[in-house]
């Protein structure tokens, strides 16, 4: 199979890709902020908002998913490789899941609405305890190293079908 994936496929799956990427760099950096930072109130809001709209990128993705017939394989991979491409894929599904539920969760724990940038509000769904609170953002931030090791491991996929067995897996993406 020498076509393409189609132009919607890769935009949702390259625009996904450096939100994903973003969101974990503003999360690993603005835990280390301290109260006198610029950045102090503006990067957490700006987090929250990529946040949403990654929520609604991955709906997007999840719709088409049921919609759509997966592409197929290239015939030059190996059953193992399919095998693991099927899930690790799965696994992107679900942590992302994850880290949108739990993320939007932990945003809204207080049980009041946000207001982002005084324009956009999330509506709250309960009000969670400190407990509660504690043990999403364990959950979030796990979720977020695990999806970075996957992120790495399908980069290096990607390159090894490129330069080693060189075939048109890497290309079907661009």
């Amino acid at each position: 199979m020498n076509r393409k994936h189609p132009l919607v496929t890769r935009l949702l799956h390259w625009l996904t890709a450096l939100l994903i990427i973003g969101l974990f760099s503003s999360g690993w950096y603005m835990v280390e902020l301290d109260y006198y930072s610029s950045w102090y109130q503006t990067l957490p809001e700006l987090h929250i908002f990529s946040g949403v709209v990654l929520m609604l990128l991955w709906l997007w993705v999840l719709l088409r998913l049921f919609k759509t017939k997966s592409t197929d394989f290239n015939d030059s991979h190996k059953p193992i490789e399919q095998f693991t491409a099927k899930w690790v894929k799965r696994l992107f599904y679900l942590l992302v899941l994850v880290m949108v539920i739990t993320g939007y969760l932990m945003a809204t724990a207080q049980g009041d609405s946000l207001l982002l940038f005084e324009t956009l509000k999330l509506p709250s769904i309960s009000h969670f305890s400190s407990d509660q609170i504690d043990t999403m953002g364990w959950i979030h931030e796990y979720a977020s190293y695990s999806l970075m090791v996957l992120v790495f491991f399908h980069a290096l996929g990607a390159l090894k079908h490129h330069f080693i067995d060189k075939d048109n897996t890497l290309k079907r993406m661009l």
